[in-house]
C-alpha cells in the first residue's frame, strides 16, 4: 500500500487550484506532555494515529489524548490550503465510554461546548 503525505494547493482568484511545495511552517502539530508545541513529521509510507478524547475516556487514561492542530502557512499570491485524508472511527452512540457516560453524550457534550446551536436557528 502506498500512502502520500498532504497536499498543498495554492488557490487563486478565477484560476485552478495548482500543486505547490508545503511552506516551512505547514502541517501537522502536537503538543507534548511535557507542553511544548512540535511539528510532526510523518515518514514517506507510515500512516500515523491520532487518539482521541473518547478513547482516553474508554481505556481509564491508558491511552491519552494528543492535543494538535494543522497549520497551511503562506507561499506567494493566493490562499494555501493544506489537502490531507483524516478517518475517524467511533463506536455506537449507545456504547459505554465508561459507567457513567455514553458515546452519544459524549458527542453531545464535546458539539456544546464547541458550537452555538442558537446560532443556527436549530
Amino acid at each position: 500500500m502506498r500512502l502520500n503525505k498532504a497536499m498543498f494547493l495554492r488557490h487563486i482568484e478565477n484560476g485552478e487550484p495548482e500543486i505547490v511545495s508545503p511552506p516551512s511552517t505547514s502541517g501537522l502539530y502536537i503538543r507534548t506532555r511535557g507542553g511544548n508545541v512540535v511539528k510532526v513529521s510523518i515518514p514517506k509510507d507510515c500512516v500515523a494515529f491520532q487518539t482521541g478524547e473518547a478513547l482516553e475516556i474508554a481505556t481509564n487514561g491508558h491511552l491519552l489524548a494528543t492535543p494538535h492542530c494543522v497549520a497551511a502557512g503562506a507561499l506567494g499570491p493566493g490562499t494555501i490550503s493544506r489537502e490531507s485524508f483524516a478517518l475517524f472511527m467511533q463506536p455506537n452512540t449507545d456504547q459505554h465510554l465508561s459507567s457513567s457516560i455514553t458515546f452519544g453524550a459524549f458527542s453531545k457534550r464535546v458539539f456544546d461546548e464547541h458550537y452555538d446551536i442558537s446560532a443556527t436557528g436549530m
